[in-house]
C-alpha cells in the first residue's frame, strides 16, 4: 500500500471510532513518507480523539513544522492546548491561523472561546463580532456570542442571538435552553417554559431544563409542577441547595409541612457540607 492508501484506511478507521487501528494506518503512511503533513494532522486528531493530548499536540507540531502555511493545523493545536487549558498557547495558534485564513469563522470563534476562558470578554465579543461578519448563517458563533452576553448580564442582545441561531438551526436545542433562561431572568415567564418544553421533548430527564421550568412554574404559582420539576432535576443534582430551597418553598405552598421540612434540612446539610 502507498502512503495516501494508508491515510485514506486511516480516515475509514476513524471514521468508525477506531482511532487505535487509525493511529497505525497514519503510523504507516509516515513511515513511507517521513514529511507527510497530513498524516501527522490526521495522527493528532486520533490521539486527541483518545485524550491522549501530549502526543496529539506533539503530532500537530510535526505537521506545522513540514507545512507551516497550513491554519488547520495551527486551529487543531490550539484545540488540543485548550483541552490541556493552556489557554495563551491556544490563542496563540488561532492568531496565527486566523493570519494565514482571514475568512474562516471557526478560527475566530475558538479564540473568542479562548478568551472568554481568560475572562477577557472584550476580546471574546470582537472575535465573536468577526465569527457572525464572516458566515451570518452559521449558528455557533450566534450561539457563543449569546452566551458571553449572558454572562454580561445582557438578556435582550442574547435572546437576539439564540432567535438567529434557532433561526439557522431549528433543532440547536443548547440554544433554546438559554434563550429559556435568559426569557426567565427577564421575567417572560411563559415563553421560557416554552423553550424548555421543546427540549424536555427530546430529553424529558435534562436537569437544566427541569430545574429552569420549576423555577418558571414557581413564579406563576404553578407550585404541584414546580415541585414536579425539581425533582425531576435532582436526580441529576443531588447536592444542588437552591434546588431543594425552591422545592422546599413549593412544597410549603402545596401544605405539605413534611416533605417542606425534609428538604429545609437537605438545604442545611449542603450549606453544611
Amino acid at each position: 500500500m502507498t502512503e495516501e492508501e494508508y491515510l485514506e484506511q486511516g480516515r475509514e478507521l476513524d471514521s468508525v471510532g477506531k482511532y487505535k487501528s487509525a493511529i497505525k494506518a497514519y503510523t504507516k503512511a509516515i513511515a513511507l513518507e517521513p514529511k507527510f503533513s497530513e498524516a501527522y494532522n490526521l495522527r493528532g486528531i486520533a490521539y486527541s480523539k483518545l485524550k491522549n493530548y501530549e502526543q496529539a499536540i506533539y503530532n500537530f507540531s510535526r505537521a506545522i513544522e513540514f507545512n507551516p502555511s497550513e491554519a488547520d493545523f495551527y486551529n487543531n493545536r490550539g484545540l488540543t492546548y485548550g483541552d490541556l487549558e493552556q489557554t495563551e498557547q491556544a490563542i496563540a495558534d488561532f492568531t496565527s491561523a486566523i493570519e494565514l485564513k482571514p475568512t474562516n469563522e471557526d478560527f475566530y470563534t475558538n479564540r473568542g472561546l479562548a478568551y472568554s476562558e481568560l475572562k477577557n470578554f472584550a476580546r471574546a465579543m470582537k472575535d465573536f463580532n468577526k465569527a457572525v461578519e464572516v458566515k451570518p448563517d452559521y449558528a455557533m458563533p450566534h450561539y457563543y456570542r449569546g452566551d458571553l452576553f449572558m454572562t454580561l448580564g445582557n438578556f435582550p442582545a442574547a435572546i437576539e442571538d439564540f432567535d438567529a441561531a434557532i433561526k439557522i438551526n431549528k433543532i440547536f436545542f443548547e440554544a433554546y435552553t438559554l434563550r429559556g433562561i435568559a426569557l426567565y431572568f427577564l421575567r417572560q415567564y411563559e415563553r421560557a417554559i416554552a423553550d424548555f418544553d421543546k427540549v424536555l421533548k427530546i430529553n424529558v430527564n435534562n436537569a437544566t431544563n427541569r430545574y429552569y421550568r420549576g423555577l418558571a412554574h414557581y413564579q406563576l404559582e404553578n407550585f404541584a409542577q414546580a415541585a414536579k420539576d425539581f425533582s425531576i432535576a435532582a436526580i441529576t443534582w443531588s447536592d444542588f441547595a437552591e434546588l431543594y430551597k425552591y422545592r422546599a418553598a413549593a412544597y410549603e405552598m402545596l401544605g405539605d409541612e413534611a416533605r417542606a421540612t425534609a428538604d429545609c434540612r437537605r438545604v442545611d446539610e449542603l450549606y453544611k457540607d
